[in-house]
């Protein structure tokens, strides 16, 4: 599935009312299972059966599942 830019600004979005330095989408680069998520502080990865949920209805991720990939965040600190 080709995943629309804005599905990655969305998620990030919502991920950023949990974890505020998440910063703003940068690029993207993903497998069939994971998407690597570059933003201006720092990469996140998401697995890509998540970003088809906010595809189809972001309605199907609640606050716990964020909290937990938000956790998967890497500031990367210069």
């Amino acid at each position: 599935m080709n995943i629309p830019l804005y599905i990655y600004y969305e998620l990030l979005i919502r991920l950023s009312e949990i974890e505020a330095e998440i910063g703003h989408y940068v690029s993207s680069t993903a497998d069939h299972e994971i998407c690597i998520i570059r933003t201006t502080n720092g990469t996140i990865k998401v697995p890509i059966n998540l970003l088809k949920k906010q595809f189809d209805d972001p309605n199907l991720i609640d606050n716990e599942e964020l909290k937990v990939l938000s956790q998967t965040f890497r500031p990367n600190y210069l």
